[in-house]
């Protein structure tokens, strides 16, 4: 296999994974399809400069799957994914030096930065896709999200990303409403924090109906909890309240009526968040069953355009 045949391949499975990521998968397409033309013209940096931004790729998936704690089977798949692109990356490596020096010193240099942002960009900025509707109707299901890694304790009204205690596996994004020291209840679904009811614009109540625990906050629970949290519940109810523990943080879903948060699973600490929601950088209208599905998570867009969000495009957080 020639190192033309290898950026051809690497074009079209990448048009192929756009159908359901555009944002993601248009990029390396273009870049794919420029390493072949250069190849067919036979500019030795239009090869190499293949085989470095494959090997970034690799490198940028290698850390992330790094980050989520896989098992020594999952490792095996991705350890096969990386000997293939390697292989790949030597089919590029080994046509540019079968092709003439000649080429502009620029071209050399813009491949290489090329590989160095596709490799620390994912570095400084996380990208998630949100799979549930918990934080209606500040994130919708479909929304993809650009996450900034934490570097400080988060404050009240942040939103923030963070492992789920039960199983850190996952990754949630909530409100910050309350933290250390903090005095909340929840009453008939209005939140107070320190005695004071909390100007919420963004909280979202779908029912009508009162829930006994959900809408009346701490009270006794009508639904299973963790063990642990039970018992916190209990020991950190103070007439009437929850007092926050220092160094701990309370969160709720902004969609209040329907959000698995910690009214049901408890606090957070500060080594469990993963940082903050900067942006939306795409938005498809689709259903968690449909986000959990694709080859990217997510509908086919480029099928509907008429999915597409655009409104939502590069929305802050």
């Amino acid at each position: 296999m020639g190192g033309l045949a290898v950026a051809i391949i690497f074009a079209a499975l990448c048009l192929f994974f756009a159908v359901w990521n555009p944002v993601g998968a248009l990029l390396p397409a273009i870049v794919f399809t420029v390493v072949a033309f250069g190849i067919a013209k036979r500019r030795r940096w239009s090869a190499y400069g293949g085989a470095l931004f494959i090997l970034a790729l690799s490198a940028v998936a290698v850390v992330a799957l790094a980050r989520l704690g896989l098992s020594r089977w999952q490792w095996i798949d991705i350890a096969a994914g990386v000997a293939l692109s390697m292989f790949a990356a030597w089919v590029l490596f080994r046509a540019g030096r079968s092709m003439p020096a000649v080429a502009a010193a620029s071209s050399r240099w813009i491949w290489m930065a090329l590989a160095v942002v596709v490799f620390l960009s994912p570095q400084l900025m996380h990208a998630y896709v949100i799979s549930a509707g918990s934080m209606e109707n500040t994130l919708l299901t479909g929304d993809r999200i650009l996450v900034r890694p934490a570097v400080t304790p988060p404050a009240r009204g942040q939103v923030v990303s963070f492992r789920y205690p039960v199983d850190p596996d996952q990754i949630f994004v909530k409100r910050v409403v309350a933290a250390g020291g903090d005095r909340l209840r929840i009453e008939n679904k209005r939140l107070f924090v320190n005695g004071s009811a909390v100007d919420e614009p963004y909280a979202v109540h779908n029912s009508r109906s009162i829930d006994p625990f959900r809408d009346n906050f701490p009270s006794e629970p009508n639904v299973p909890l963790p063990s642990f949290w039970s018992q916190e519940l209990q020991q950190n109810t103070v007439n009437g309240e929850l007092v926050v523990p220092q160094g701990r943080f309370f969160v709720l879903g902004d969609n209040r009526d329907n959000s698995l948060d910690s009214r049901y699973w408890g606090f957070l600490e500060e080594k469990d968040f993963v940082g903050k929601p900067v942006f939306v950088y795409f938005s498809a209208a689709a259903t968690p069953g449909q986000v959990l599905g694709g080859p990217f998570g997510g509908p086919p867009v480029l099928l509907h355009p008429s999915m597409i969000r655009w409104g939502r495009m590069f929305k802050g957080l």
